[in-house]
């Protein structure tokens, strides 16, 4: 979280749309959601999805988003897919398995991946941290 984008509880990374996101460490897929303007479908749905198509600034919400839980309830975040993301609740993933594609759905003015880090289980915006020294710490460098 920064001062000046409350709220924005991760980093963005850009990446061209279409880009294969991967696990950033091992675990299970607790949350596949589509979410944008305050509003939330959760998987598995009937298409089209509001979250199938792309967002822009001021729509509000993620997009379609998956998040994996850690050992020690560590929570990462993945937003702004292209499409619903490759993994199902539940599901177990190793370290750098494929989850999703890169896109621009929900609050966003283009392609890029929006990374969050939590530290317990479920994942809010109370739990939030900075990625980027998280992963720092963790040998994992963004």
């Amino acid at each position: 979280r920064t001062a000046d984008r409350p709220g924005h509880d991760g980093v963005d990374i850009m990446a061209a749309r279409g880009t294969v996101i991967h696990a950033a460490s091992g675990g299970v897929v607790v949350r596949v959601r589509c979410n944008i303007a305050g509003n939330s479908w959760d998987s598995p749905f009937s298409y089209p999805m509001p979250c199938d198509r792309d967002g822009y600034p001021g729509l509000g919400g993620c997009g379609w988003y998956a998040e994996i839980r850690h050992a020690g309830d560590i929570v990462s975040r993945y937003c702004h897919m292209v499409r619903q993301p490759s993994v199902r609740v539940g599901q177990t993933v190793a370290p750098g398995a494929p989850i999703g594609i890169v896109g621009t759905s929900g609050n966003s003015s283009g392609p890029h991946l929006h990374f969050e880090i939590h530290t317990s289980y479920p994942a809010s915006s109370n739990n939030a941290i900075n990625p980027v020294p998280f992963m720092i710490e963790h040998g994992a460098p963004l």
